[in-house]
């Protein structure tokens, strides 16, 4: 009978490993500019957008200056909130699994088991091209809420990280093929 063997015992928490203490890998420095390119291309044209409404609505011209001071406010926080952003994102990649961790209100470290993940891809945006830059999607058995985006990665890097990747994969496709077989 199996009940015989079947055991439950209690795990002692204080002597699991600490992912805290794992030191985490920034996004390379120039992955700032690319945030920054794409938020000057944003608010240009929200500026576009603006300026045209306060230059041929009449209605919105006696606002001038709150709509000025708004969007230069807006500029701030934004840039303020991406940097602080970007300065809490960090990455490790270890023999078992992937941690991300970003956020900055909310905190979220994310931890990837490497037998989770159904495959990866690197995506080089335009401006990332230009940097030499690019990002890593991991795509887990989890569903859409197991993905993970790591961006600003050096793009030797990051083919070496794909590659080690997959590597682990076929590698352990295989142990799995072979087990089955011989059962």
């Amino acid at each position: 009978m199996l009940t015989e063997n079947f055991t439950n015992d209690a795990i002692d928490i204080d002597s699991l490993p600490k992912y805290q203490e794992i030191v985490l890998k920034k996004p390379h420095v120039s992955y700032w500019k690319v945030i920054c390119i794409n938020l000057i291309i944003c608010f240009l044209l929200l500026g576009i957008i603006a300026a045209f409404l306060l230059v041929f609505n009449d209605e919105i011209k006696p606002y001038l200056i709150a709509v000025v001071s708004a969007y230069i406010m807006l500029l701030i926080c934004f840039f303020v909130v991406f940097w602080a952003s970007f300065r809490k994102r960090g990455y490790a990649i270890r023999t078992q699994d992937v941690i991300y961790k970003d956020g900055i209100i909310a905190e979220s470290t994310t931890i990837v088991p490497l037998n989770r993940i159904q495959h990866i891809e690197l995506n080089e945006g335009v401006l990332s091209r230009m940097f030499k830059l690019g990002s890593l999607q991991i795509f887990t058995a989890g569903g859409v809420s197991g993905h993970l985006r790591i961006g600003g990665i050096p793009i030797d890097e990051a083919k070496s990280i794909r590659d080690l990747i997959l590597n682990k994969l076929d590698s352990t496709e295989s142990v799995e093929t072979e087990t089955n077989a011989g059962e």
